[in-house]
């Protein structure tokens, strides 16, 4: 009685340490960055009306350089520093690294079944007074995604957000990769009052540094 006992107790050890190597190997760490990371992005917007606190469509770039993420415009041959401002075009980019401030679009350790809220404010160039953005974060599972950058094991979340007292719901698709340490692909649907707004990003290159 007392060997079959055991054995019982061994087996939902064993089965216990299963279960959390499994988790384990399911969370995704925070991420630590090299100097001379690169990581290029493709915006493309369809309908609605772009402002200039938002990227127009277009190819861009972030770079670590120094102990910062630096994020550029490309043209061409042509490669521009964008200001990072709080309310500027920047943060819709170093959002792809989770490092939008004051928007908590990624939280580390990243998990399946993750859920977590937040709030922000943002001032349109022609509002009179800032609005509060409510946001709530889903991690719904873990999808092979391919894009032009290559194909990657990431994370799916799924975003939803609002401004306190308009009709307008974002909702936002988001795939988080560990092994580029950064959203690979992100396609966005604004809908309600004003005309809705389609923004899809690609990641379409990302050179490791040294």
């Amino acid at each position: 009685m007392r060997s079959k006992s055991m054995s019982s107790f061994l087996v939902a050890f064993v089965l216990a340490c299963s279960i959390a190597t499994v988790v384990a190997q399911d969370q995704a760490p925070a991420p630590s960055f090299k100097e001379g990371d690169t990581w290029q992005f493709n915006f493309a917007r369809k309908g609605g009306i772009t402002s200039s606190t938002e990227l127009n469509d277009g190819l861009y770039e972030l770079t670590f350089i120094n102990g910062q993420v630096k994020p550029f415009s490309i043209d061409g041959n042509q490669k521009s520093e964008i200001l990072v401002l709080p309310d500027g075009p920047s943060q819709g980019l170093l959002a792809q690294l989770g490092k939008s401030q004051g928007r908590e679009n990624l939280k580390f350790p990243l998990a399946v079944g993750q859920k977590w809220t937040y709030q922000y404010q943002t001032k349109a160039p022609e509002a009179r007074r800032a609005s509060t953005i409510s946001a709530e974060v889903n991690v719904l599972g873990v999808e092979q995604v391919t894009t032009a950058a290559g194909s990657f094991k990431a994370y799916k979340l799924v975003r939803t957000q609002s401004a306190g007292g308009q009709s307008n719901i974002n909702t936002i698709t988001y795939f988080y990769s560990p092994e580029t340490r950064s959203i690979v692909k992100s396609s966005s649907l604004s809908e309600g009052r004003n005309p809705s707004t389609a923004v899809e990003i690609e990641l379409i290159k990302f050179a490791p540094g040294r």
